[in-house]
């Protein structure tokens, strides 16, 4: 898969185009099945992954790169496995899950653990699994928009991880201070470290 450039650099537009890149993708679902695979490969055979004690993950909706290979390896590892929960239109929270039946259609439709899963607090041995449109190599992330994990990750103290497809990494991205940049890029081509 070879590097796109898109037009322009601004989030908007490339939120846009790489929308409509994975709408294109997810019309061939044995080959994005493939990448996906890939993808979470990389990570799983990746130090960050074997060294860290917690691993907080997203359940993908269909259009994002697939999280349950990491997710059932993590549970089968004996890690903290931890799920996202929106906890008002701007914050989200990290609660820990045993197995999937801990987990309950929430808002936006998307599975995420019960109320009576506890909180997790992450730390220096915590890896962070984001889900990105895009990313560039200086390790900024085009997300979907909602800047939870922006927000989320302003003073996180483990490592930050994005998985993207190798043929969403691009040049460069506008970002902002606000805008968190990743640590690790998992794609399924490569893995892109930036410290």
């Amino acid at each position: 898969m070879a590097m796109t450039n898109p037009a322009s650099t601004e989030k908007p537009y490339l939120r846009e185009f790489f929308l409509e890149q994975r709408k294109q993708l997810c019309e061939d679902q044995q080959r994005k099945n493939e990448l996906d695979t890939e993808i979470q490969i990389r990570l799983l055979i990746s130090c960050e992954y074997r060294e860290a004690d917690t691993v907080l993950l997203y359940m993908a909706r269909p259009h994002e790169i697939a999280t349950s290979k990491l997710l059932y390896a993590a549970l089968a590892n004996h890690k903290r496995v931890g799920m996202p929960v929106c906890i008002d239109d701007e914050h989200m929270i990290f609660r820990r899950i045993e197995s999937k039946s801990d987990l309950v259609k929430g808002k936006y439709g998307i599975a995420e653990p019960k109320d009576a899963c506890e909180e997790i607090a992450p730390d220096e041995h915590t890896l962070c699994v984001c889900p990105a449109l895009s990313c560039d190599m200086r390790g900024s992330r085009l997300g979907f928009g909602g800047g939870y994990y922006d927000r989320y990750l302003s003073g996180f103290a483990g490592r930050k991880a994005a998985l993207c497809y190798s043929d969403s990494i691009i040049p460069q991205i506008h970002s902002f201070d606000h805008d968190i940049p990743m640590d690790i890029i998992f794609t399924d081509n490569f893995t892109r470290y930036m410290k």
